[in-house]
């Protein structure tokens, strides 16, 4: 009777761990990973991962990245055997690969190899295998449990679609690892523009939109997963470099009248450090994980890369929100680099709709935040001032922020976006607020019945709305709801109340509006000369004919006209 996989899992391991020299029960201990009982895989892995730490602690694992004189060793000592175990390490990284979008979590294994691979070849990290581990990460294979080899998969083990990363796989690898250690979050930032475009740019953005926490300071960098990065290589630099000098100041002292002249400001060395700092290619890798230049070049550039393919309505939407402020995309990017976000903000802004309004906010911060200069802003502002903004989904926000524009910078003496405004009988805070529109509203009757102002102009400052006058606030005075007429009517009176708070108002939308005139109680019910005797509704015919051309309830013509 052969014994239960579970006890062979065991059995496997104890002999692996014995005779390191005989790596041949590994092929079966793989296919004990690839077993269809959750268990048994569970078992395996944690066995394979112990066997492979023996193997790369005593250098049985070849064709591992390091110097030349070690690899033509390799290949003179075992290189065949070395290479063998090489290639099964691979296949034990695929089998944790896929169980990433299976019911096993391997992301602590992955991960848990890199440091001993490092060790193992002598490097600060081992980037090959480290890339392995991001395209499991941001493209996942299918999971191998329950297949014959490891090329094939079986399709009823597979959970979720394939390919794409479950919710609670990419939170762990940002908040146990992408968000806790800063060299990791390095190298996964210089990583990302080699993978994109990616089948699943929504692997990669689960992960990278939730990196907020990053360095904004030198001090900040001093969390680190691989323990050989701990050390910082400029400082032993820098200490080499003083016992240095010191020991030529002592042979070529000069007069102390000189050394004034002789030794650089203290300004000047700020910016040669500056300087050095920015030449993060050049740095090595020890050397850039403890770089904030470099940390910074990364993460520039990772969202260089996302912001270059197009993005879905709800990531689109996702990171126009998450641009601004002190945690924010735009805080942590390079300023040099800024201006790509400003040209993928004013493509969202050409392509109009709800998100336009968002990337306006953003174009904003840019101008004020981060001295951009962008001179169309008012006018593509302005020609977002459109009926359909009223229903749009993010219309409250956009006043807001409208209001906030106009508060910081006046559109002018024409006053176009008021004349624009006050054909949307919403908002008319403006006008009271630019003395410059008052024209506007307190024009005399020239006996000129055509109205100068030009709606079709795309130039705000060319469409004449300070010639004429504010007629539409009129027309709206005997609006059928009281609160817009009443609102109208201020204007007719002189300016002597407080502003109105926009805020009052934002809240308001055609739900609440609707709520409040069928929830309204009528004091006073209109009398009836006629006495009605009402049936019961039974005997009342349908209102509404059906869909046969007869009578029912089978086509509701109302319920197909308006939705509330």
């Amino acid at each position: 009777m052969a014994p239960s996989p579970l006890l062979q899992v065991q059995k496997l391991e104890e002999a692996l761990t014995a005779k390191p020299a005989d790596p041949n029960p590994i092929l079966a201990l793989l296919a004990l990973a690839r077993h269809a009982n959750p268990e048994v895989v569970h078992k395996a892995v944690w066995a394979l991962y112990r066997v492979f730490g023996v193997q790369l602690a005593q250098g049985r694992v070849g064709g591992i990245t390091g110097p030349k004189e070690r690899e033509s060793a390799e290949v003179k000592d075992g290189g065949k055997v070395k290479s063998w175990l090489r290639d099964r390490l691979l296949e034990y990284a695929a089998i944790l690969g896929g169980l990433l979008h299976d019911s096993e979590a391997a992301l602590r294994l992955l991960f848990a190899l890199l440091v001993p691979l490092s060790e193992s070849a002598g490097v600060p990290i081992h980037l090959p295998y480290f890339r392995i581990l991001v395209s499991y990460l941001l493209a996942p294979p299918d999971s191998q449990r329950g297949a014959s080899s490891h090329d094939s998969t079986l399709e009823e083990n597979q959970e979720g679609p394939s390919g794409e990363l479950p919710l609670d796989v990419a939170g762990a690898a940002v908040d146990d690892y992408w968000a806790k250690y800063d060299d990791l979050r390095l190298f996964f930032f210089r990583e990302i523009p080699s993978f994109l475009p990616l089948q699943h740019v929504d692997n990669l953005l689960n992960q990278l939109v939730h990196l907020i926490y990053l360095p904004k300071e030198q001090g900040d960098i001093n969390a680190f997963f691989i323990p050989g990065l701990k050390a910082n290589p400029s400082s032993a630099k820098k200490a080499k470099s003083k016992k240095g000098k010191k020991g030529k100041k002592e042979v070529d002292a000069l007069p102390d009248w000189m050394e004034a002249y002789d030794e650089p400001s203290d300004e000047e060395e700020e910016q040669l450090a500056g300087k050095k700092r920015q030449r993060t290619a050049a740095l090595g890798t020890a050397a850039a994980v403890h770089s904030l230049a470099a940390h910074t070049a990364a993460y520039t550039a990772a969202w260089e890369g996302v912001l270059s393919y197009p993005l879905e309505k709800g990531w689109e939407r996702r990171v126009l929100t998450n641009l601004h402020g002190e945690r924010g995309i735009l805080a942590y990017m390079s300023a040099s680099r800024r201006v790509i976000v400003a040209d993928w903000l004013g493509a969202t802004v050409d392509r109009g709709g709800a998100h336009a309004m968002l990337a306006m906010n953003g174009l904003y911060v840019l101008m004020t935040a981060y001295n951009l200069d962008y001179p169309n802003f008012y006018t593509r502002l302005y020609a977002l001032l459109t009926p359909e903004v009223l229903h749009a989904r993010y219309r409250a926000r956009f006043f807001r922020l409208l209001e906030f524009y106009q508060e910081a910078r006046a559109f002018g003496a024409d006053g176009p976006a008021g004349r624009r405004r006050a054909r949307h009988p919403l908002h008319v805070q403006p006008l009271q607020e630019a003395s410059g529109t008052m024209p506007m509203l307190h024009r005399l009757d020239d006996g000129q019945d055509l109205d100068p102002y030009d709606a079709t102009e795309p130039n705000p400052l060319s469409t004449k709305a300070i010639d004429g006058s504010v007629w539409e606030l009129g027309a709206v005075r005997k609006h059928y709801l009281a609160s817009i007429a009443v609102m109208a009517q201020v204007f007719e009176e002189q300016f002597t109340k407080p502003p109105f708070l926009l805020e009052d108002f934002l809240d308001h939308g055609y739900q609440t509006l609707f709520n409040t005139e069928a929830e309204r109680k009528i004091k006073n019910p209109p009398a009836l000369s006629v006495q009605l005797e009402l049936g019961k509704p039974e005997d009342m015919p349908a209102p509404f004919p059906s869909g046969d051309g007869g009578f029912g309830e089978d086509k509701d013509v109302v319920s197909e006209l308006w939705a509330f």
